[in-house]
């Protein structure tokens, strides 16, 4: 049976602070996933009918169900009480063909002042270092932007990253692999160093990436969406509406 209470703990807390990532655990039982797992599947992954990367901007399934109790629960002692969803993203990593995911920090991306993000993987399906499990390297969240390089190859345009860090400027040999079960995720800080293999095996790989940011946080765009609390951009966020 699921748990009733999905808040972290001031253990929880202490290591997503220290270590910059949180191997959560079951946030979804696997029965209370499928609904959202085959609107995913066929919608995105086999239709094509809703993009991958802010697939909530078109779809108020997905915005609201994105916007739930346990997820906000989750994130509030992260970003604070007053809570944007900013970012739904389906990565989907084919079976033998799906790409490395090159070392980078999503921090060096991202318009947003100040960049204050904590992202939950969600695993739609079992998700091991055999099929390209999501790589970090505990404790990269706490310094600076690390220098990346552009990268003009298959990888970039199979992914959308056009930028990895630079070789030697971090060790990989602390990297950690980020492994779930099907309703498990993990949380990470907007400025870790994370990559991902390639992914060598006969199954697919299917997870659910949502990214949320304090009000506070200014961000141009539209795929804003104010889940809990108010305001506190002084109106410089636009959001979206539930119609």
């Amino acid at each position: 049976m699921a748990i009733s209470n999905y808040k972290l703990s001031t253990a929880q807390i202490e290591q997503y602070n220290t270590d910059g990532y949180l191997i959560y655990g079951s946030l979804f039982e696997p029965d209370e996933l499928s609904e959202v797992r085959d609107y995913i599947c066929e919608k995105i992954v086999e239709k094509k009918v809703l993009p991958a990367l802010h697939p909530h901007i078109e779809d108020k399934f997905l915005r609201r169900w994105c916007s739930q109790k346990r997820l906000l629960d989750l994130v509030e002692p992260l970003v604070g009480p007053n809570i944007v969803l900013w970012t739904v993203h389906c990565f989907h990593k084919e079976p033998k063909t799906g790409p490395r995911t090159p070392w980078h920090q999503d921090a060096r991306y991202w318009i947003m002042e100040p960049i204050v993000t904590a992202s939950i993987w969600l695993a739609l399906e079992p998700v091991t270092a055999e099929n390209g499990a999501m790589q970090v390297i505990p404790g990269t969240h706490t310094g600076q932007i690390y220098r990346h390089q552009r990268r003009l190859d298959v990888e970039h345009v199979r992914t959308g990253l056009n930028q990895e860090i630079i070789e030697g400027e971090i060790d990989l040999g602390r990297s950690v692999n980020i492994e779930l079960r099907t309703g498990e995720c993990s949380i990470h800080h907007s400025h870790i160093v994370h990559g991902a293999n390639a992914n060598e095996s006969d199954r697919a790989r299917n997870g659910l990436v949502l990214r949320y940011m304090p009000s506070s946080s200014k961000r141009k765009g539209d795929e804003l969406y104010l889940a809990r609390g108010v305001d506190l951009s002084d109106g410089y966020n636009v959001y979206m509406g539930d119609d």
